[in-house]
């Protein structure tokens, strides 16, 4: 479910009251939040009644690679829903723009779930196509990413999967060159300086390579000083949740920021999917609208929008 319009990824500050969608009395409830963020290293529990807490661990060492800690916590239905910035993901971040990515750009790569104009689109068309009532403080990050929001991503596509994403055959040939992937045409023609990595639905029967794949495609935005944001899906087609538990793993063992999608979409009804347990159920942008924030494409786009202004402000943090 979205997160408080309040939230502030700062470390050990308390953000006030989440809204809590109680579904059977169609009301919106607050609920207490606090998160405490770590440099680099954090964990959390979310209890059965959406409290929020952690604990501050050591900070991370100022190196790369990452290292990688075993976190019994790290789980789908532990994790919070909004990432925490890593003392890594700042310095992958410094390194980009040093590099001359733009601070005012992010990409996505993805799959129908991330197509123009329903994933985050309606957030450059104007305030007629939606309206963030108790999250008007997100107009901030809109605002920074202007153009961002609405473009059409040279690696998102219906069908997409992460080896696609590296395949010259799934290339827009107007743009890119005869040899180029999708990843590597949008990374050159947009320069973003963070890339949200939104890939698993498609891949839910080739878990086998799933893992590895995405690790390179990590490895090629990381090297390229590009932060990648993973996040988990809604969906389960595999049956066991396993692809969501390599995308958790990864950005635990890779110290990146973790949209946990999944656990926004479980007080949903039918954990905001339609009848084929994968598609998004849709309404209109409404963020003021109890009924609307019932659906999966308003919880995703909210969700989402909250996830990047997180990552933004977490990483002008000191």
């Amino acid at each position: 479910m979205p997160v408080d319009p309040e939230y502030q990824p700062e470390p050990r500050v308390p953000v006030g009251s989440v809204p809590k969608i109680d579904f059977a009395a169609g009301m919106l409830q607050p609920e207490r939040l606090q998160v405490l963020a770590a440099g680099g290293v954090a964990t959390a529990r979310l209890s059965m009644q959406l409290e929020l807490s952690g604990m501050r661990l050591p900070d991370s060492k100022p190196v790369m690679p990452a290292v990688i800690v075993a976190r019994p916590e790290y789980t789908l239905e532990a994790l919070p829903v909004l990432p925490v910035v890593s003392e890594r993901a700042r310095q992958i971040y410094a390194r980009g723009l040093a590099r001359g990515m733009n601070p005012h750009a992010f990409s996505k790569i993805g799959d129908c779930m991330s197509v123009a104009p329903y994933f985050l689109a309606p957030f450059d068309v104007g305030l007629q196509r939606y309206n963030l009532g108790p999250y008007s403080k997100l107009q901030a990050t809109i605002d920074f990413y202007d153009g961002s929001f609405g473009r059409k991503s040279l690696a998102v596509s219906t069908g997409f999967t992460i080896t696609a994403a590296f395949s010259p055959m799934w290339s827009d040939a107007s743009i890119c060159g005869a040899e180029e992937s999708p990843l590597g045409c949008e990374v050159r023609v947009h320069r973003p300086s963070i890339a949200l990595l939104l890939l698993g639905t498609n891949d839910a029967y080739n878990g086998a390579f799933f893992g590895a794949s995405m690790q390179r495609a990590i490895d090629f935005l990381v090297t390229r000083g590009i932060l990648p944001v993973l996040a988990t899906k809604a969906d389960n087609l595999e049956g066991d949740d396993h692809i969501n538990k390599i995308i958790i793993g990864l950005a635990r063992d890779n110290q990146l920021p973790l949209w946990n999608f999944w656990r926004a979409t479980r007080a949903l009804p039918g954990y905001g999917l339609v009848s084929d347990s994968f598609h998004l159920t849709f309404a209109k942008n409404r963020f003021n609208d109890r009924e609307a924030l019932k659906t999966g494409w308003v919880v995703r786009n909210l969700t989402a929008l909250q996830t990047i202004d997180a990552v933004r402000r977490g990483l002008d943090a000191p």
